[in-house]
């Protein structure tokens, strides 16, 4: 996995901490202090505030006028025209303009090498954040996810690994299409990157 994990939602609000640690009730959680600046971030890993081991750290940047934020998503849009499909940079370039924060998960690989169940839980503060605030996904290495956490954008330079569920967005309907994207057949991610259905999945499709 990349260094980053991202979540950008259109929703604002606050998430309780303990909606987090119910999530992972045998993993620490615990929000930590970060100098030189406003606020704190949260720290996941094996013990209570052992800072040594932290697996990954969560960040939250809100959107706004002179925001970091705001620098994060201007730096986004920037980028979707190195990657594709289409259909995917045109829906990314209208939903990134509504984005209100950022979640900006930090994974420490080296840390999490020595405890096998720490990728897990790292996965599962993510998807409850994702149930308390909703929002599409950007992760390092990768590209962009929707709201269903399907990838729907990559940028071909990227190092791209193993198999994914993706969809392509039918723009005549709005609809997202899913499938099965292999990412290491270069024909088939090629026929993604052009906002082409894979052959494999024609048969089974209208689209």
């Amino acid at each position: 996995m990349g260094d980053y994990l991202r979540l950008l939602t259109v929703n604002d609000r606050d998430i309780p901490m303990a909606s987090l640690q119910r999530a992972v009730p045998d993993v620490a959680i615990w929000s930590v202090d970060q100098p030189g600046t406003l606020g704190n971030y949260l720290a996941i890993g094996p013990e209570l505030n052992d800072l040594r081991s932290v697996w990954a750290t969560i960040e939250r940047n809100p959107v706004g006028p002179n925001t970091l934020g705001a620098e994060e998503v201007a730096e986004f849009i920037d980028s979707l025209e190195s990657g594709g499909p289409p259909s995917a940079i045109r829906w990314l370039g209208d939903y990134l303009e509504t984005i209100r924060a950022i979640y900006a998960i930090r994974i420490y690989p080296e840390a999490i090498l020595d405890h096998p169940e720490a990728e897990d839980a790292v996965f599962v503060v993510r998807s409850a954040l994702r149930d308390n605030v909703g929002g599409i996904g950007q992760w390092d290495g990768q590209g962009f996810t929707n709201e269903d956490d399907r990838l729907i954008w990559c940028d071909p330079q990227m190092t791209l690994k193993g198999r994914k569920e993706a969809a392509l967005l039918d723009e005549s309907t709005g609809l997202w299409i899913p499938l099965e994207l292999n990412l290491e057949d270069s024909d088939e991610l090629a026929q993604f990157l052009r906002g082409e259905l894979p052959r494999r999945h024609q048969r089974h499709s209208r689209f």
